[in-house]
């Protein structure tokens, strides 16, 4: 895997290829665990249903 010496997000490239599967599916159950456990907080709950009100809105605009 490449080792990128930069913190700006729009110089990484990352091979996404390069990655073994057994990782890939080792970072992604934490990834998804993480995102369960943040929807938990009421707050996130709230800003995401307000969030998606707001798209729905935005769609039936488009579509009249």
């Amino acid at each position: 895997m490449k080792v990128v010496q930069t913190r700006t997000p729009g110089a990484v490239a990352v091979d996404f290829g390069a990655i073994p599967s057994h990782q890939s599916d080792a970072m992604c159950r934490t990834l998804i665990g993480c995102v369960g456990r943040l929807f938990e907080n009421p707050a996130v709950m709230a800003d995401y249903k307000r969030w998606q009100q707001e798209r729905q809105q935005k769609a039936k605009g488009a579509n009249t």
